[in-house]
């Protein structure tokens, strides 16, 4: 292995599915531990009393569960914050979650029981563990920062710059590279913008360079493009900004893409094994859905008819698949004359919401009755939210690309839901159409079982 090689190699950071997999170890091995050193391993080695469910089942049980759980509590999430005591919060809270699952299967399910000592040694090692991997891979990553060279200094380089820093990964940016003369020899922050003239290699070369991020609009010169080809002989990375953006922070940059974007995507959305099976998901959990939430359904529609005059039902016209316009229904959240003086966006705390509301949207229960849309295939479980016509067509004369939102079916919920949450103005309906996008892209039931936990995560903290 050269030195270039090994270089690199420093950087490979564990993806979601990496991190899945190691929660998932963990959790065995800590149950597994758990079991061997329980006072009662004696006992059970006798076989003189009722055996307990078995150890290498619980552990493997309990292995799953807490990669699931982790991933509600957002323990996968690259984004996310590097703090250790919030970090140690949703490893013990997922944990927890993940033991109760265990127990609710074991005692209630399976009329089986695992002792107390194994429980609660599993529910300190775990969690421990889980944390100390991360503290660790935080610890290696700071020791040596991916190491950065944008080429350009325009908005395009400076919102690379502001991203990276935001979101505290283990990037750092080095220096600008720009053509235009009056930038050459000044500085954007603490970072010094080079010129060209001796070479994008040698700036990778003098600078150790990691990855170089093409931040320019239109098309790149032939002279740039065989620079980047040198750079990529060297073992150096090369990204356009969208991808760079796509791959790091998981949404488009809508602002910064052209037409183009889609045709090198290469979505495909009409692939019939992913939407046979989609649909399939769909109806079986629509159907659940329905059936186990109907008792709270009918105590929401008494405390809806107690609350206020109206009707318990709430229906609106969206646009769906293909910008078809369909039905959507909803709990009734808000007064009747909600919208007396035109449309109007709903916002987290808006007055028109009456008080029945406030609960039912903070549980969101108010949605259920969506589940009957996606009966009918004018939904699905998981796509971008549907918007009405009437602000559909004033957002896609301001934004670009609003339109293709609607190349999929839209969703209960969504990339954008879990990522950017309420949208109540053109600036919040760009922010979430850039992880709408993300997900057009990269659909796939992988990426929907990401998107239906984190959801239940936001149910459990009353977020929406």
């Amino acid at each position: 292995m050269n030195g270039t090689a090994r270089h690199r190699s420093a950087h490979w950071a564990p993806g979601i599915a990496a991190w899945f997999l190691l929660d998932g170890l963990i959790a065995f091995a800590a149950m597994h531990a758990a079991f061997s050193l329980s006072p009662y391993v004696i006992v059970l080695g006798r076989g003189t009393e009722a055996a307990h469910f078995g150890q290498m089942s619980s552990a493997l049980l309990f292995g799953l569960l807490t990669a699931i759980t982790a991933h509600i509590f957002r323990l996968h999430d690259p984004l996310l914050p590097r703090h250790v005591w919030p970090m140690l919060t949703r490893c013990v809270g997922a944990a927890w979650l993940s033991l109760a699952a265990l127990a609710f299967l074991v005692f209630a399910v399976l009329y089986n029981r695992i002792g107390r000592y194994i429980l609660i040694q599993s529910l300190v090692y775990a969690p421990a563990l889980m944390a100390l991997a991360r503290i660790a891979f935080w610890q290696k990553s700071r020791q040596r920062k991916r190491r950065l060279l944008l080429l350009g200094a325009g908005r395009a380089g400076q919102l690379a710059k502001r991203l990276i820093k935001e979101s505290g990964m283990p990037m750092e940016v080095v220096a600008f590279v720009d053509q235009q003369p009056e930038l050459v020899g000044t500085s954007l922050g603490n970072n010094a913008v080079l010129g060209t003239q001796s070479g994008l290699r040698n700036h990778c070369l003098d600078l150790e360079i990691d990855e170089v991020v093409t931040c320019v609009g239109g098309k790149l010169s032939d002279e740039a493009m065989n620079q980047l080809m040198e750079c990529l002989s060297l073992g150096v990375r090369v990204s356009d900004f969208s991808n760079f953006v796509e791959r790091n922070f998981l949404h488009v940059p809508v602002e910064n893409i052209r037409g183009e974007w889609f045709l090198h995507a290469d979505l495909e959305l009409a692939h019939p094994l992913y939407l046979g099976v989609k649909r399939g998901i769909d109806i079986a959990i629509a159907l659940c859905g329905l059936i186990v939430t109907s008792p709270l359904m009918a105590l929401a529609a008494i405390a809806i008819k107690l609350g206020s005059r109206g009707p318990v039902f709430y229906s609106q016209v969206r646009a769906g698949l293909h910008n078809q316009s369909f039905r959507i229904w909803k709990l009734r959240s808000m007064r009747v004359d909600a919208e007396k003086e035109g449309p109007k966006w709903a916002g987290g705390e808006d007055d028109r919401i009456t008080r029945a509301g406030k609960l039912l949207r903070l549980t969101r229960l108010d949605e259920v009755p969506q589940f009957w849309n996606i009966l009918r295939g004018e939904m699905s479980l998981v796509g971008p939210r549907p918007e009405r016509p009437e602000f559909v067509e004033r957002l896609a004369g301001e934004i670009p690309f609003f339109n293709q939102r609607h190349l999929v079916k839209p969703g209960l919920t969504g990339w954008a839901q879990i990522n950017y949450g309420y949208g109540a103005c053109t600036e919040d309906a760009l922010n979430k159409l850039k992880y709408d996008l993300y997900y057009i892209k990269h659909a796939s039931l992988g990426l929907d079982l990401q998107i239906i936990l984190r959801t239940l995560g936001a149910l459990m903290k009353g977020a929406r």
